[in-house]
């Protein structure tokens, strides 16, 4: 097995149809995962948990976005777990709080914990435990979900590719073009033309650009695309958006 190690973000626009969770769409996600894990220990950060929680309860779901993510919890894991057992891979669930990362002892165990299923080949779905701690649920709201915790993870054990995927093919200029590389010197103008974009369809581009920065800094290789692309040109740096 390589020891190279991949943390795959999922956001809540690439996982919900109509009715919750898109079986079909995490079957295809999971596909994708099984093409790279020759090259790659690969850890998952999924959102979803609130979507499937909705649609479990019915009538769209409690008031109470905190209860919508306890209820759907566990049908997200599953729906991964069936869809990674389809391609011969196996996975299991781990909620994270931001205290536990920045902890010294708790962020130690987290990393190992990690490691040690990476180790065994099992792949960890991982995701904020909404029911302790509501950071990420916040974020919901413009499409930021879970983008943070991502790059959290990603430096925690030492990753060294992030993919934050998406609706959308990366970061837009003003006439859709896909901008292939971020500098970190002209973060404040890449900043601008994100937070210019409206939310709906943009993917939380601000949230993405502000993460994927972040893990540039810590070293970690980040990039944003589509969830529908094709992640081995991503990591080629031919799709989607770079940190140079």
């Amino acid at each position: 097995m390589n020891n190279k190690i991949l943390v795959v973000k999922y956001g809540s626009s690439s996982l919900s149809g109509v009715d919750g969770l898109d079986v079909a769409k995490i079957s295809g996600y999971a596909a994708k995962i099984k093409y790279l894990s020759d090259n790659y220990m690969i850890a998952i950060v999924s959102s979803g948990a609130v979507v499937a929680g909705k649609s479990i309860i019915g009538n769209g779901g409690s008031s109470d976005a905190t209860i919508n993510a306890m209820v759907g919890s566990a049908a997200l894991v599953v729906a991964w777990q069936n869809a990674l057992r389809a391609h011969g891979l196996t996975a299991g669930q781990i909620l994270v709080t931001y205290s536990d990362i920045a902890d010294k002892v708790e962020g130690n165990r987290l990393r190992s914990v990690i490691h040690n299923n990476l180790a065994k080949g099992v792949i960890p779905i991982i995701n904020e435990n909404d029911v302790l701690s509501d950071i990420e649920l916040a974020r919901l709201s413009y499409g930021g979900d879970n983008d943070g915790l991502a790059y959290k993870i990603a430096v925690t054990i030492g990753a060294d590719e992030l993919l934050l995927l998406t609706n959308v093919d990366g970061l837009l200029d003003e006439n859709n073009t896909v901008i292939n590389e971020i500098s970190l010197s002209e973060l404040d103008k890449f900043t601008g033309l994100a937070n210019g974009k409206s939310d709906s369809g943009k993917g939380g581009m601000l949230s993405k650009i502000k993460a994927a920065v972040s893990a540039g800094e810590a070293g970690v290789s980040a990039h944003i695309g589509n969830a529908n692309a094709d992640y081995r040109l991503m990591l080629a740096r031919e799709l989607g958006t770079h940190i140079k």
